[in-house]
């Protein structure tokens, strides 16, 4: 049986893959990005669902709910944040602040379940805070448009994401992880969509090259199926504290995966920031 720290480590690699091909096909825009790589995670699961499962959906009407509060804040406001800060900054400087949500979840742990805070989450997040500023303060890698709006997104990002996981991890009480990755997509993609329609007519989200669907296509199934999947599994066995600290190899497993693949490069803030914020997760 694979243990819930390999699943929360696979889920790392897939959010690290998957990032790559977010910030290669983010020309269509932050919100059309999450329409359609949403879509395909959730046709992607829904088919592999009916192949296993023979689409037989067990769940409870509050999990179902819990579950679709987790979707909300983690593929509509929390992806729309995601997709915002990959526009303007590199994938190096943004991961590292976005993976700052394990010490945000355990903050809404104590403030919503009346946990108590450990001595090293006190220095965990002075860590994280000074990771933070230098990562905000560092000078542009080439390539990126606005580093305060890019880092400011990372930041509400890690906050809609810790919010997510403390609604996901009570969903996951009355459903099991695969359910419960397919079952948070469709409401969520639904009202965006709606939104989206309004704004910009009905039409306009299937007017974008080929290229973009592909690629975002290729990350919903990469980050939000498989990541998603073998995340919420690593949260049933392991709980969400643990989860989600092993999950924070994340930015330099995306550090390095952008290096060979995106030609991202590095100095002397980057390295700081992201060392800083990362021994802060650890710590915690």
């Amino acid at each position: 049986m694979i243990s819930g720290e390999l699943y929360a480590l696979a889920a790392a690699f897939c959010w690290s893959v998957a990032a790559v091909f977010y910030k290669k096909g983010i020309g269509a825009g932050a919100i059309p990005a999450v329409l359609i790589r949403t879509f395909f995670a959730m046709l992607f699961l829904l088919i592999l669902f009916i192949i296993i499962r023979g689409g037989h959906f067990e769940f409870t009407l509050m999990g179902f709910i819990f579950l679709n509060l987790g979707g909300l804040f983690r593929l509509i406001l929390g992806g729309a944040a995601y997709m915002k800060g990959l526009e303007n900054i590199s994938i190096s400087r943004f991961i590292p602040i976005l993976f700052t949500f394990p010490l945000l979840t355990i903050l809404l742990s104590a403030l919503l379940l009346k946990e108590k805070i450990r001595p090293e989450v006190v220095t965990g997040t002075v860590l994280i805070v000074v990771g933070i500023w230098i990562l905000s303060r560092g000078k542009s890698t080439g390539g990126e448009k606005n580093i305060r709006l890019g880092v400011s997104a990372a930041v509400l990002a890690a906050f809609l994401y810790a919010f997510s996981i403390v609604a996901t991890k009570t969903g996951l009480k009355d459903v099991d992880p695969f359910q419960s990755a397919l079952i948070s997509m469709p409401v969520p993609l639904l009202l965006l969509y709606l939104y989206y329609s309004m704004n910009e007519g009905t039409k306009k989200i299937f007017e974008f090259k080929k290229e973009a669907y592909i690629l975002l296509g290729l990350g919903g199934i990469v980050g939000m199926g498989f990541g998603s999947y073998f995340f919420f599994v690593s949260l049933t066995q392991i709980g969400a504290a643990k989860a989600t600290g092993l999950a924070a190899i994340t930015p330099v497993l995306s550090s390095l995966i952008a290096l060979v693949t995106l030609k991202e490069k590095l100095n002397v803030a980057l390295l700081l920031g992201t060392a800083a914020t990362i021994a802060g997760i650890w710590i915690i």
